[in-house]
């Protein structure tokens, strides 16, 4: 028996191992005051905690809800061309009949009204198609696509805003569902989210003028900030910075989108700092490496470099050369270096802005041509971009220009050469899904329609904190419940079951912790739920040895019966609610996919506990022959 009971002695103590080990961080962070935090965010630190610890929910933690809706009929209308009143009047009718009936469908509206019609619609969307149908059919797809650009620039914007775990996604058609967790500033979450998505095409400076700029921002840093400050900022995560390597990896990671109209130019790879003795002397440099014609920044060292370039010296510095630094939108795997974040210095004046972007169309490149069955984005642009563009082109051949969306670079491709007309193709590009993630950013700056905020709730931090403590205090209360009726009822079996409880909350904790899940106040109602799955499971059990031991077998035979009778009947029971959890999760919202995450793994982990665990424990008592069982 002791061969036998070690590897489920092993299995269970190496779950237990892994349960602690996920849910320390959590535990660590709920310790942590203020400046502690503060310290590991400029140490780079802290978001490597918060990504491992149990997050709370809006209904917890406080925060506002938010749920927008795209102006189906504004889009409608500016994608029309050649309007006149008498269009202009019966779109306001098909919008005042839409709002005035919310759960009709606008394009079954706007179908029935041009059908009674005597327009012409062919005549104001002949780019669409040449019947009502395929034009239907083609403005739907617009709209569907404007969804997506909103959906790109809100995530930018709220990452940008600094909120944990924010939730961002499409509810129907044409919603979209907001939750930021801990913002009380409406006022200023209203504005991010509503305003106008800003895209910019920025000349990218050379080499020696970054350099330039990065060596005299240090001297100026040397002296308006102290050794005191900058030993915290530039501490722990730097001193074991070593140059990065270019591999044949990094290589490919450095030209999957590599061209607007050319190649960009690679160099070796050469480190502007790295040496701990230029911590003190050069903090920027600290920071930086210079890799394959690019600033690059580990993603711990990002705060810490932000806070240094938000020095009132430093932004001085920058204003007066006519430059500013911005990060790339995505951190990249350099190999084996770990994360890290491309840094530009651009030109304060953009050349460019995304109004001038009529259209941006993924594709595969055309044959007879160079991107032939490769994935491309085609630009175009109207009569006063493509002015701008063939003189900037024109002037800057050789140069790079950044792509600059909401005050993120997504691209800083080379300028081959002059390019009249305003048409541009991008290519370069690893699959048609890269491209056009590309070309929803590219059309982003000109957002075809608003984006209106149709519900908006705020929960107050003092209410989350009154519901973490009643859901606390009914978690104690029903756990104090069960455990005095479990001991009463199956006495020392009832203390196992106790045990497997224990064991089954700790578990289902850990396993959010480790899927950086976020718990909600119908998580917590899930969590409850669990606790009386575990318990039935253990009854189920618990009967059928009783009825073993009645019919005059040993405990160690009754256990045994007791467990094999009892299995199918807790799958089968148990099963049901694993597939009705999955159901929630996958149409559910918000916190009701909270709810539906929680109860899945509680009753996974429940079955496990009640099945294994208490097996083992019943298997680890009766290991020498006993003639009575207390249950």
């Amino acid at each position: 028996m002791k061969n036998s009971l070690t590897p489920r002695y092993l299995v269970i103590l190496i779950i237990l191992g892994w349960s602690f080990y996920s849910l320390w961080p959590s535990i660590k962070y709920q310790n942590l005051d203020a400046e502690e935090k503060e310290l590991l965010r400029e140490q780079g630190n802290l978001a490597q905690i918060e990504s491992r610890i149990i997050r709370q929910g809006l209904d917890l933690k406080g925060g506002m809800y938010i749920l927008l809706e795209t102006d189906i009929p504004a889009l409608v209308k500016s994608l029309a061309s050649n309007r006149n009143e008498k269009f202009d009047n019966l779109i306001e009718e098909i919008t005042n009949e839409f709002k005035s009936n919310q759960g009709e469908n606008f394009f079954k509206i706007f179908r029935e009204k041009i059908v009674n019609s005597d327009i012409k619609v062919v005549r104001y969307y002949h780019e669409y198609g040449s019947n009502l149908e395929n034009i239907i059919a083609a403005i739907e797809d617009e709209t569907e696509d404007s969804i997506n650009r909103v959906l790109e620039i809100l995530q930018n914007r709220i990452d940008q805003f600094g909120v944990s775990e924010p939730t961002i996604q499409k509810q129907g058609k044409y919603r979209i569902l907001v939750e930021l967790a801990g913002i009380q500033d409406s006022e200023r979450a209203r504005a991010l989210l509503q305003s106008t998505a800003l895209l910019e095409f920025y000349l990218v400076k050379n080499n020696a003028s970054t350099t330039e700029i990065i060596s005299q921002l240090d001297n100026i840093l040397k002296k308006s900030v102290s050794e005191e400050e900058l030993e915290i900022l530039i501490s722990e995560s730097t001193i074991d910075k070593q140059p990065i390597k270019a591999t044949k990896q990094v290589e490919n990671n450095f030209t999957t989108v590599d061209e607007i109209f050319g190649e960009t130019t690679n160099s070796k790879s050469d480190s502007l700092g790295g040496d701990s003795d230029l911590l003190l002397d050069s903090p920027l440099q600290s920071l930086i490496e210079f890799v394959q014609g690019d600033l690059v920044v580990k993603s711990k060292n990002v705060y810490a470099l932000k806070k240094l370039l938000s020095q009132d010296a430093a932004r001085l510095k920058l204003k007066s050369s006519s430059g500013q630094f911005i990060f790339g939108n995505d951190s990249e795997s350099l190999g084996t270096s770990g994360e890290y974040f491309r840094l530009y210095y651009l030109e304060t004046v953009p050349e460019l802005t995304g109004g001038v972007v009529e259209k941006a169309k993924a594709s595969l490149g055309s044959l007879g041509g160079g991107s032939a069955g490769l994935p491309v984005v085609s630009l175009d642009m109207n009569s006063e971009g493509s002015k701008t563009w063939s003189r900037v082109t024109g002037a800057n051949i050789g140069q790079r220009i950044a792509i600059v969306l909401d005050s993120k670079v997504h691209m800083a491709p080379n300028i081959r050469e002059k390019i009249p007309g305003g048409r541009t193709q991008i290519e370069g590009f690893a699959d048609i899904n890269e491209a056009k993630d590309i070309a929803i950013i590219l059309r982003a700056g000109a957002l075809p329609a608003p984006v209106n905020i149709i519900e908006e709730r705020t929960v107050g931090p003092s209410l989350g904190a009154d519901s973490i403590a009643r859901g606390q205090k009914s978690i104690l209360i029903g756990l104090g419940v069960v455990f005095i009726f479990m001991l009463i009822y199956y006495k020392a079996a009832g203390a196992i079951a106790n045990f497997a409880l224990i064991w089954n909350i700790v578990l289902i904790l850990a396993v959010l912790a480790s899927l950086g899940a976020t718990l909600t106040l119908p998580g917590i109602a899930g969590l409850i739920l669990t606790v009386g799955m575990c318990i039935d499971s253990n009854v189920i059990i618990f009967e059928r040895i009783r009825e073993e031991l009645r019919k005059g077998k040993t405990p160690k035979s009754a256990i045994e019966a007791g467990y094999n009778r009892a299995i199918t009947t807790i799958i089968d029971a148990n099963l049901t609610t694993v597939i009705a959890s999955l159901v929630l999760y996958q149409f559910g919202t918000g916190p009701i996919k909270g709810f539906a995450t929680v109860l899945f793994w509680g009753i996974l982990i429940s079955m496990f506990t009640a099945v294994y665990v208490t097996r083992t424990i019943f298997y680890t008592i009766t290991k020498k022959s006993i003639k009575t069982l207390s249950i």
